[in-house]
């Protein structure tokens, strides 16, 4: 949790009061006395709450707040002008339904011995205690609260049982008088619950027999009523109010343990059992004769991750001793004291009026408790989603640096996880978000993520993110754990121009190499800073059943799809299309048959535009040295058309490979070895056709392919590889120049050491 610390204010108006109606389960204002209810945040009362702060103690005048730190704040805050004053030295106080104060200081040398008692009826900067020594009024007594205008005490004297006190604050010398307790009676204190402030409820067991018994004592007159604890061992701290007393009790019926409420009218022995599927651990609080019960709101946060088990919290309800009726008055609560009136101060909110401290009274004619809302924090209750700062597609730059995704919620201290899946493939990501900047409990808070558009893929590759629809989904728990886990949802494309070889749409460069088993495998390339040298980033199996093929070809899209398409020649002349799919885990479709007679040719080489048209296109020379032409249609039924003759003397080359468009030109170009090794480079004209060829160098004869990749090192520019019989890739970075169109050859290992027989 992150703690603010907010100082009360002194305002000049009047006091606003929001009363609510505790109907059906719900709040709702009353409208003969209610303030209209603002929104959330703009909301604004006269009485501040502070934040990340409990109540501790209540008065007619105003209420004592307890910050939730180490070393606690004791603030005394008036509702009628919102003033408010520290009292200091304590490490704890009390107030119960009146405006005396008293503060301990348990901490040495004092230890607790001497406590302070303040009378806050009326505002003032710099109140003076009155000090009472505990030691001065007998041995052994220790504070333990305040009941109206009565200090409480307990007295622990070893060898003795334990006895209760009360002195009368009135500015008298104090003096103390026993209570409950006894020869023959130890008896505890059972502070919390009670919220008549001129009575006290014990818990209180009998040396003779054992039993256990809760004895009422009425403050003033000292008289005391007994009343019997028939499952004692379960029972656990009661309450009382002017009318009723209760207890939680777990009784065994049929074998199992029963949880459920025992509550007596004071002026009646007649029990009245409530079943009660509250934990026995909820602590228990009497409005007249409703009993008030609900689990406190955690102040660390659960830190599970949604799907996991958390902890439930029990909205703050009261149901009727006499008619079992059952209302809910707060949404959740963190700490409640006893106001004046038979009232009930809580520390809690609702959807309606948010986080604050509210007042429930009982009702004169034993109807529903009115609930009030009389001081404010200002915070939301409920947690929400306000806003989603998530862009609706990514592109380019976008993708190269990085994405800042953002949610804005109405309360920052909450757990946020992130789910991030990719439709096509559902792949996904999980991460849990933080924090952009720090603000305190309760308030409004922007959770940010850096996405550094890495695929969504657990390989530990890093390689980009593949094109198409990402959904994500938000998860926010709140820290206190009040209400359901809110979920929110949405969509965005990645959208990457296509690449001459992405067979897994993630916009870089992938090889396909058939291994010495016929087994095709897809390699993928990550590229590094720009111009560096591509490295591997995984495979993939594409499938067995390859071997019966002796020429294979990557040919860019000539069917119609965005990814690129496969070609591939049996030992019968028939040439095969395995259109690209653009999925990582199969890449390429069924294959379809796109005609016999190919074995004519010695070369195939696709993947480039070379007519300008925006498909990729084919050629081929036959064993008579003839260069022909096939157009890509786009037609994944016929993927290409007629052929037409666009050269002649092609035999001399033994190797070529479409590179796209390596030196700036209209169209794609082509490289072609010779048989004594020497590159040359063609450039395309734009309509099918090359211009006169360019030496590029020698040297390339110990290179058993050549396969022109695309852009490959992020640059921009189109690369070539060339592997060699070791299995050895050489990586050629393109420079954009005709003249030179590639850097010196760098040593590569892109398909991780595998031994094939086809590379493309």
């Amino acid at each position: 949790m992150i703690h603010a610390r907010v100082r009360g204010r002194r305002l000049a108006a009047a006091a606003v009061t929001i009363v609510l109606a505790a109907t059906g389960g719900t709040l709702t204002v009353l409208p003969a006395s209610a303030a209209p209810a603002a929104p959330r945040e703009a909301q604004q009362t006269t009485v501040p709450f502070p934040r990340n702060a409990d109540v501790v103690g209540a008065g007619p005048a105003g209420f004592l707040s307890k910050t939730r730190r180490t070393t606690p704040e004791f603030r005394w805050t008036w509702y009628a002008d919102g003033s408010s004053v520290v009292l200091p030295g304590a490490t704890e106080a009390a107030a119960g339904g009146a405006d005396l104060v008293v503060t301990v200081d348990r901490s040495a040398p004092v230890a607790g011995r001497v406590v302070r008692v303040y009378d806050l009826a009326k505002p003032t900067a710099a109140p003076v205690p009155r000090e009472v020594s505990l030691d001065a009024l007998g041995d052994g007594f220790s504070f333990e609260g305040v009941a109206g205008a009565t200090m409480l005490l307990g007295q622990y004297v070893a060898g003795d049982p334990q006895k209760q006190y009360a002195v009368t604050l009135d500015g008298n010398p104090p003096k103390a008088r026993a209570v409950a307790g006894g020869a023959g009676i130890d008896c505890a204190d059972g502070r919390e619950g009670w919220t008549d402030t001129a009575s006290a409820l014990y818990e209180c067991s009998l040396d003779a027999t054992g039993a256990a018994v809760k004895v009422l004592v009425d403050l003033a007159s000292g008289t005391s009523k007994w009343y019997p604890q028939f499952e004692d061992e379960w029972a656990r701290d009661g309450a009382v109010s002017a009318t009723h007393v209760a207890w939680r009790e777990a009784r065994m019926s049929g074998g199992r343990s029963v949880h459920g409420i025992v509550a007596f009218a004071r002026d009646s022995t007649t029990e009245r059992w409530i079943p009660s599927d509250d934990d026995l651990s909820d602590p228990l609080y009497l409005v007249g004769g409703w009993v008030a019960s609900g689990s406190k709101a955690h102040i660390e946060s659960s830190t599970s991750a949604p799907g996991l088990p958390r902890p439930t919290v029990r909205p703050f309800t009261a149901q009727s001793v006499a008619t079992g009726e059952k209302v809910q008055l707060l949404t959740a609560f963190s700490s409640a004291v006893a106001g004046p009136d038979g009232s009930l101060l809580v520390r809690g909110g609702t959807p309606e009026h948010g986080e604050g401290l509210y007042r429930i009274s009982p009702r004169s004619d034993g109807g529903r408790p009115d609930v009030a809302l009389v001081a404010s924090t200002g915070q939301s209750t409920v947690l929400a989603v306000t806003r989603s700062v998530v862009p609706k597609t990514l592109s380019g730059e976008q993708l190269e640096r990085g994405v800042d995704f953002a949610w804005d919620l109405s309360r920052a201290d909450s757990d946020v996880w992130l789910t991030l899946t990719h439709v096509g493939s559902r792949e996904t990501l999980t991460t849990q978000l933080h924090l952009k900047d720090p603000v305190g409990p309760g308030l409004p808070g922007r959770f940010a993520w850096h996405w550094n558009t890495w695929d969504l893929e657990g390989s530990g590759w890093q390689t980009p993110a593949r094109n198409g629809v990402y959904e994500w989904r938000l998860t926010a728990r709140p820290d206190e754990g009040i209400g359901p886990d809110v979920v929110s949802t949405g969509r965005f494309t990645v959208t990457r121009p296509p690449a001459p070889h992405d067979f897994d749409d993630d916009g870089t460069a992938d090889l396909l190499v058939r291994d010495l088993d016929g087994v095709l495998w897809r390699f993928g390339t990550r590229p590094g800073a720009p111009g560096d040298v591509p490295t591997e980033a995984g495979e993939h199996r594409v499938g067995g059943g390859w071997q019966i093929y002796d020429r294979l070809e990557t040919v860019g899209n000539v069917a119609g799809s965005t990814a690129p398409d496969v070609i591939a020649r049996d030992k019968s002349g028939v040439l095969w299309l395995y259109q690209g799919t653009g999925d990582r885990n199969k890449p390429l479709a069924a294959r379809t048959r796109i005609g016999s007679g190919w074995q004519t040719y010695t070369e195939l080489a696709g993947g480039g535009d070379l007519t300008g048209d925006g498909r990729a296109d084919l050629v081929a020379t036959d064993r008579a040295g003839a260069l022909w032409l096939y157009k890509g249609t786009g037609s994944a039924t016929a993927p290409f058309a007629a052929r037409k003759q666009i050269g002649h003397g092609w035999g001399v080359y033994n190797q070529l490979a479409a590179t796209g468009n390596l030196a700036g030109g209209p169209a794609g170009d082509l490289v072609a070895r010779d048989k004594d090794g020497v590159l040359w480079l063609y450039l395309g004209k734009g309509d099918g056709t090359f211009a006169a060829r360019t030496r590029v160098g020698g040297g390339w004869g110990g290179f058993t392919g050549l396969t022109g990749v695309g852009d490959a090192n992020g640059d921009g520019r189109a690369d070539l590889v060339a592997p060699d019989d070791a299995g050895v890739e050489t990586f050629y970075s393109g420079t954009g120049g005709w003249a030179a169109p590639f850097k010196s050859g760098a040593a590569v290992s892109l398909t991780q050491g595998t031994a094939y027989n086809a590379f493309f």
